[in-house]
């Protein structure tokens, strides 16, 4: 197995990162979306926890499950990008920031998702980007819809 060799990347790579994976959501271009991530190797996967599921993924069969459904492998997989999303809005906690070593960078905080009728859904999000072969690429995605506190009475 060839060595894979990390690239030095910024900010704003990471901005433009996120704007493509907005664009590839809210059009449902699974194939795009899929190409910004980085499936890995055996040894060091992608990792991967979708907002509306509790099964977490470490590969593309796995993540184009949870984006279109279908998979038998899994049946509660119904199509995240079904949901229709028009606008997602990202609101990042402090970041991104360089992680240690400077051959990447990890995101924290939340987004929302407004879908066709204008329901929003809001989530919170942990994302770990590094630059491979020129292209910046996912390669650790947490998310989970925002927790609200009760209602007190």
């Amino acid at each position: 197995m060839s060595e894979r060799t990390y690239e030095p990347m910024t900010k704003e790579d990471v901005t433009a990162a996120q704007n493509a994976w907005v664009k590839y959501v809210t059009e449902q271009d699974v194939e795009n979306l899929l190409g910004l991530y980085d499936f890995g190797t055996p040894d060091a996967p992608l990792l991967f926890k979708p907002t509306l599921t509790d099964v977490i993924r470490i590969d593309r069969d796995g993540a184009k499950s949870y984006f279109i459904g279908g998979n038998p492998s899994y049946p509660n997989d119904h199509g995240f990008l079904a949901n229709g999303w028009t606008q997602i809005e990202f609101e990042s906690a402090a970041g991104p920031v360089l992680n240690a070593g400077g051959l990447g960078y990890t995101d924290m905080g939340q987004y929302t998702f407004v879908n066709g009728e204008g329901n929003a859904t809001k989530a919170d999000y942990t994302f770990s980007y590094h630059k491979l072969n020129g292209k910046v690429l996912i390669s650790l995605q947490h998310s989970s819809v925002t927790w609200q506190p009760p209602v007190s009475e």
